[in-house]
């Protein structure tokens, strides 16, 4: 029996770290983004918008990092890139909701587009990169997005920013982890000779 529990703990330790791992980088992600955008004069300032969308990204892919670090990802590469990404999204996010919202009246569709921008811009460089060690790296837009509109259904009830990272938690990382076994064999992309 105990060896059964083993096997379990063993197979499922993957699947709760990626999880774990990246609902921990949304929770810390936002609390220090939204400090540092406080330094930064508060939102809607740019300066504090774009500060918020770097740290923010940069936890979120530090965080998740460890899922992914098994195919010989770059941690400042991926990190970077991360962040500099969700620094563009999360501006850009906030002005789609401000249109959509503000000048259609269609606030629950704004603030959709912008969750969707939020996940899509986080996930771009991600996938740029996963794209040359892991077979259907494409996917990862997708899981992404889908974290990021499930995070924020789960803050339009009580304010539980705990619950509501777990929530973003379970699609990242599931998606992440579930990627990471689809590694290409020699962990790039292979291109065809040209024949002359």
């Amino acid at each position: 029996m105990p060896r059964l529990r083993l096997t379990i703990w063993i197979r499922l330790r993957p699947w709760l770290i990626g999880v774990v791992f990246s609902a921990v980088g949304m929770f810390l992600g936002y609390d220090l983004g939204s400090e540092l955008a406080t330094l930064l004069g508060g939102e809607p300032g740019i300066w504090a918008r774009l500060g918020k969308g770097l740290t923010w990204g940069g936890v979120i892919a530090a965080l998740q990092w460890p899922v992914v670090r098994s195919g010989r990802m770059p941690f400042i590469r991926f990190v970077s890139t991360s962040a500099l990404g969700f620094a563009v999204g999360y501006p850009l996010g906030q002005t789609i909701q401000g249109i959509v919202a503000w000048q259609w009246g269609m606030h629950w569709t704004g603030y959709a587009f912008a969750l969707a921008t939020f996940g899509f811009c986080l996930a771009v460089p991600q996938w740029w990169l996963l794209r040359r060690q892991v077979l259907r790296a494409s996917l990862w837009l997708l899981f992404s997005v889908a974290g990021w509109l499930l995070w924020g259904a789960a803050l339009s009830g009580p304010p539980v920013d705990v619950l509501a990272s777990g929530v973003y938690g379970m699609p990242a990382g599931f998606g992440l982890v579930w990627l990471a076994r689809f590694q290409r064999p020699d962990g790039a992309i292979k291109r065809p000779t040209e024949s002359g």
